[in-house]
């Protein structure tokens, strides 16, 4: 589960064209509260990850960075990868195939942490204070959640919903493209063409990991 200092929605508020607008920019957690899905197995809350390497958020802790203050004050690190998977063997097989083929990870630093607050039945010790990492997970379609999570249909539908944001915006740029009355301007004349090129480029560079030049 990629929890702390995940890439973030992109913000779309930069194009001036309401046509562009949407759900893009926002948080799952923004665009609606997160159903009650979870089977409250406590897998996730054992074999959390993130996308920084455990040094690298406590080099963060020590310049401030809220969220990894808050991600290491609920979990603690395995000493091992064969620790962790003792404990959730699919969810770390899981990650580990994932983070094989990705090119802004690499498994020599992949850290599994556990949280302090899990209680033996699998449930949050700390619900009503729990922080953001927590209470928005899974966040958005492609956090890594243990095979079986009560979060898979809801994160397909997060997933397909991102895509057709993306693919918009990208019908948005061949029409100005294609309308352009010089080649240079877009056809309201409210920015140049490379300028709306750049904000569509900004939206998709988050999720490039996932493939959003593809979609």
């Amino acid at each position: 589960m990629f929890n702390s200092q995940s890439p973030q929605q992109p913000s779309l508020s930069g194009i001036s064209m309401a046509s562009a607008g949407g759900a893009a920019g926002k948080t799952p957690a923004d665009m609606h509260d997160l159903p009650d899905l979870c089977h409250k197995c406590g897998r996730c809350c054992r074999s959390a990850t993130t996308f920084n390497s455990y040094p690298k958020l406590l080099e963060l802790v020590e310049q401030g960075d809220q969220e990894a203050i808050d991600f290491l004050e609920i979990f603690e690190p395995f000493d091992s990868v064969e620790q962790a998977r003792a404990v959730v063997p699919e969810q770390v097989q899981r990650v580990i195939d994932e983070v094989s083929h990705r090119k802004d990870m690499h498994l020599d630093e992949l850290t599994f942490y556990h949280c302090r607050y899990v209680t033996e039945e699998g449930m949050c010790g700390i619900y009503e204070r729990r922080p953001r990492c927590c209470s928005e997970a899974p966040y958005h379609g492609w956090s890594m959640m243990p095979p079986g999570c009560g979060f898979e249909g809801w994160q397909f539908e997060q997933r397909e919903m991102q895509k057709a944001e993306i693919r918009k915006l990208k019908e948005i740029q061949y029409q100005m493209e294609a309308l352009s009355p010089d080649g240079i301007r877009t056809a309201s004349g409210s920015m140049t063409l490379d300028e709306l090129r750049g904000k569509i480029n900004e939206a998709l560079a988050p999720w490039k990991t996932f493939g959003s030049q593809h979609w």
